[in-house]
């Protein structure tokens, strides 16, 4: 007993001198949980957009559009408003995230270093299109259009309601979730 006393006192006793000024650790487990709740896109996104690869940032950024979307990990980030969306596809359903939700890839960038970058590839690749040879996709054409999610009295789903648009299992209505309109493999 004493020895365990001994360990403790020297533990603590010693854990308020050692501190470290920039080290992050960030677990996170979730085992079920509640369903995502899909909201009606933030931007009505027509066609696909074109994503460029500057090599400084390490992610895809779309180019020649007039919203922040970015692409990274399968998946697809959408910033309006300061209100951050998430997606596998270019053109939703999108699901409302948490800012620390967003891969740290992205979020270690000022968002105006990130336009930088952006608009110095996208004019290499509108003047030197056939010679570019930095990596950048457009996703193909996916025929998407959201239903209208019926809102509960304070803003979210109707009581009973799981918050998904009726007929919505997951992946579009007569879309198989064969990778269509996802990035690069």
């Amino acid at each position: 007993m004493r020895k365990i006393l001994l360990c403790c006192a020297i533990v603590f006793g010693i854990t308020p001198l050692a501190h470290a000024s920039n080290v992050g650790v960030s677990v996170g487990v979730n085992i079920g949980g509640p369903a995502p709740v899909y909201v009606n896109p933030p931007v009505v996104i027509e066609r696909p957009p074109l994503f460029l690869l500057p090599p400084r940032l390490g992610f895809y950024v779309a180019a020649g559009v007039g919203y922040d979307m970015f692409y990274l990990g399968n998946r697809y980030y959408l910033n309006n408003g300061n209100i951050w969306y998430s997606s596998p596809y270019y053109n939703g359903p999108w699901v409302t995230v948490s800012y620390n939700a967003i891969p740290y890839q992205i979020r270690r960038y000022p968002i105006n270093r990130i336009h930088y970058y952006r608009d110095v590839h996208y004019r290499k690749y509108r003047y030197e299109k056939d010679r570019y040879h930095y990596k950048h996709f457009q996703p193909k054409y996916r025929d998407y259009r959201p239903a209208k999610i019926e809102r509960g009295p304070h803003g979210g789903p109707p009581p009973g309601h799981g918050g998904y648009p009726p007929g919505h299992g997951g992946n579009p209505p007569g879309h198989g979730g064969g990778g269509h309109g996802r990035g690069p493999r």
